[in-house]
């Protein structure tokens, strides 16, 4: 299968950056309500204890399960980092890339901060884009998900921004060799605080600019940078105002000579090769807390997306979109033993984009995407979409063993001219004192991909992908210390997108996509959990999986590339004293599917030029892949400020993990005499990391 220039060449310049697993674990944490005593003293000296409390308390710490994510081995404190140590979740290339949730692919996920969607939580090399410190709790959905969710028919990764603490201003420093930032924190009035964070990475330092290596310059070193802040005011003891800004931006540079090997494979990538993308995002958010656990929130908000990309011979790609987001939610105690939950979700999109590039139809189911190459073309539009979703759930409290959670999603997308109606059901059987059944169930539907549904690139009349949803899982509490728990989940998928080919109807073919793919993924998940005593906390899980793709109009079914049939995961945190913890991670799975090459052929377009062959899709697994992570913490102090540091190494092990394989040009290469070279993820990697708050 033919890979992207951006991929292959950002992989061999920078893929030991990118394998920073990443991990975390999808449990709700009730919010507490704040309790606060005071004493006063009568006339008669009679000590009376008066309390009082605020329903709009400020969340501003984090939850114990976000809090342990943080120390997981290898992951430089990234706490959505953790979620590839669960089963289920793995890299959707190597180390590198966004996650795959059980058999789903990367486009099939959705991601929420603060409860507005936006397009992406992760850099492009795999680190999330969050602070460290401002994470309250992050929640993963792998499937079978509720009706509150829209836009996904994978996973939905729930991520939740601290509020900010009624404190002094404080300003927290972290410096390290991947990524250095600052935050500063405290109260402005009563009741009003504020934090604003940025961080930027360290890797530009590393790569020099303007040196060649086999073909390749860097001429601009990649830098990732992000930002959060939030300014709230606690309004009285029932209500909460709170405007949230956030961003992140990516981007790098490199040139690309005739003596490299993608320039020998593909002369049409001659040239600069610059990626730059780019989100800020802000919104304001009400919230009201009222008797009887009645809530009421309404979220505006407003996002800008930029990207911009160049390559070859005068070839870009630049999109500007400007997205509108409404989200008002309630909740409410009804009936007895009744609690409705009900929503509207609204959002508007306004893309100008423009682009002069060579095109190649084809989809992640293709096995050599070089015979789907087109004529180069150009375009300049724009295109504006709308999409609004109604959505009801209701909790029912059927005994003291059974719990019913029935919930229905309405939706409608006006660029695809779609309407839904999702119906979704979860079935809790509280069996005995820690022990847990639950059953779940639903439809899903997502906005198609953007390059299979603009106009002349893809088909503007293409639908939206589908799924439908089973889960059946097992919760056990041993003795509060230990947990277990077990999933069985299956996945049918709908809709999926094909590129047309000589089996297509006649009329499809200037479309260039047709929704006939089809896939299902299923898959059994063990987890085991000791929760943080005597010093010790970590989890250990073991998944089996399954999934594949059927070309509807052949009925040739293959392998998904992402197909992980066995996954284990071994985390471990050991705190020695108050000063020293150490965390190990390790990580053992069978390899993932690839489409093997099996000859040469000759570029059609450039003479004395060879392009691989491919064979059957998904035939081959790449070889077992293990890694080892180890981490050492160390609390201190400098000049009375509180600091930390860490010290870690990934890839502990040395163990040259194979993430694909590509043919390797050279000038003596013949139709029959050619050379295959294995892909290596990230080696042996040691970075030392000091935070300090001032």
């Amino acid at each position: 299968m033919k890979k992207t220039s951006i991929t292959r060449i950002a992989s061999s310049i920078l893929l030991f950056i990118a394998a920073l697993p990443l991990t975390a674990m999808a449990e709700n944490e009730s919010k507490d309500k704040a309790i606060v005593a005071t004493n006063k003293t009568t006339d008669k000296d009679i000590e009376v204890i008066e309390v009082t409390s605020k329903r709009n308390q400020a969340n501003s710490e984090m939850t114990e399960q976000t809090e342990q994510l943080m120390s997981v081995a290898g992951i430089g404190n990234d706490p959505l980092s953790a979620v590839y140590s669960l089963p289920g979740i793995v890299y959707a290339g190597g180390d590198t890339g966004s996650p795959a949730v059980r058999g789903s692919s990367p486009d099939d996920n959705a991601f929420y901060i603060d409860d507005i969607q936006v397009g992406y939580i992760f850099h492009l090399f795999g680190d999330s884009i969050f602070n460290e410190n401002l994470i309250q709790d992050f929640s993963l959905h792998p499937a079978a998900f509720g009706s509150e969710y829209g836009n996904a028919t994978g996973g939905v990764f729930d991520v939740q921004l601290r509020d900010p603490r009624q404190q002094e201003i404080e300003t927290t420093i972290d410096l390290s060799m991947l990524k250095s930032g600052f935050m500063v924190e405290g109260e402005t009035f009563e009741d009003q605080a504020f934090y604003l964070s940025y961080r930027r990475s360290q890797i530009h330092l590393f790569l020099p600019e303007g040196e060649e290596d086999e073909g390749y310059t860097i001429f601009k070193a990649p830098i990732s940078e992000d930002y959060q802040g939030k300014y709230q005011w606690l309004i009285g003891d029932a209500h909460k105002l709170t405007f949230s800004a956030s961003g992140a931006s990516d981007t790098g540079g490199i040139n690309i000579s005739e003596e490299s090997e993608e320039g020998k494979i593909d002369p049409d990538s001659v040239g600069d090769l610059k990626i730059t993308t780019k989100f800020d995002s802000q919104s304001l958010s009400w919230q009201y807390y009222g008797d009887e656990e009645k809530i009421m929130q309404l979220v505006a908000g407003h996002t800008v997306n930029t990207t911009d990309q160049m390559f070859g011979q005068g070839q870009f790609i630049k999109v500007d979109e400007e997205i509108y987001n409404l989200r008002f939610s309630s909740q409410i105690t009804w009936l007895e033993g009744h609690k409705l939950g009900f929503g509207l979700d609204y959002s508007k999109a306004d893309v100008d984009y423009s682009f002069d590039i060579i095109p190649y139809y084809c989809t992640e189911n293709d096995a050599d995407c070089n015979e789907k190459k087109g004529d180069r073309i150009q375009d300049v539009a724009n295109l504006t979409d709308e999409d609004i979703a109604i959505y009801v759930h209701d909790i029912w409290q059927l005994s003291d063993n059974w719990q019913l959670t029935a919930g229905l999603r309405a939706e409608r997308n006006d660029y695809t001219e779609q309407d839904f109606i999702h119906p979704r059901l979860a079935l809790d059987w509280f069996v005995a004192d820690g022990l847990t059944i639950k059953a779940k169930a639903g439809t899903y539907s997502r906005f198609p991909d953007v390059d299979t549904a603009l106009n002349k690139l893809g088909n503007p009349n293409i639908k939206s992908p589908q799924a439908t949803h089973y889960s059946l899982g097992v919760d056990y509490d041993l003795n509060g210390i230990w947990f277990t728990s077990l999933d069985i989940y299956h996945k049918e998928l709908t809709e999926l997108p094909r590129s047309v080919d000589e089996n297509s109807a006649e009329e499809d073919f200037d479309a260039h996509y047709t929704n006939d793919t089809s896939g299902d993924a299923q898959g059994v998940e063990w987890l085991v959990r000791h929760e943080r005593n005597n010093g010790w906390f970590g989890w250990a899980s073991l998944s089996w999986s399954q999934s594949q793709r059927t070309d509807d109009l052949t009925n040739i079914s293959a392998d998904y590339y992402l197909d992980t049939p066995l996954v284990a995961n071994v985390v471990v945190n050991y705190e020695l004293n108050e000063r020293w913890d150490f965390g190990l991670r390790f990580t053992l799975r069978s390899g993932a599917k690839y489409t093997p090459i099996v000859g040469l052929r000759e570029n059609p377009d450039y003479e004395d030029h060879f392009l691989p062959d491919y064979g059957e899709l998904n035939a081959k697994t790449l070889p077992v892949y293990h890694r080892l992570d180890l981490e050492a913490n160390y609390k201190t102090k400098y000049w009375g400020y509180d600091a930390k540091w860490t010290w870690a190494i990934i890839n502990a092990m040395a163990q040259k993990n194979v993430s694909g394989y590509y043919y390797e040009p050279s000038d003596n290469d013949t139709l029959t005499e050619y050379n295959i070279s294995g892909e290596e993820d990230i080696g042996v990697f040691p970075y030392v990391g000091l935070k300090m708050s001032f």
